[in-house]
């Protein structure tokens, strides 16, 4: 072989080699990416449900607290009709 072929068959196993890397890294990055995409939209899916859990919190804490304020009403009333109640 002459030392042009040499050559010329090196270049194009370095050719080769290096159109295999950038393959290599750009399947790579597209899972990544498609990795990616996916985690957002998981995380998405997380934050959704948790508004959600927290929208049904507050509700039931409005409720709570406005039978508490009711039954905390009624106690005063209760308490403050007691001493008529031991005058009469």
């Amino acid at each position: 072989m002459s030392r042009l072929q040499q050559a010329s068959d090196r270049l194009k196993t370095a050719l080769d080699s290096l159109d295999t890397a950038v393959e290599s890294v750009l399947d790579q990055d597209g899972k990544d990416q498609s990795s990616d995409v996916q985690e957002v939209e998981a995380l998405r899916s997380q934050l959704s449900a948790l508004r959600a859990d927290y929208d049904k919190l507050t509700h039931t804490t409005e409720t709570v607290s406005a039978r508490l304020d009711g039954a905390v009403d009624q106690l005063k009333l209760v308490l403050s009709e007691e001493p008529v109640k031991e005058q009469a």
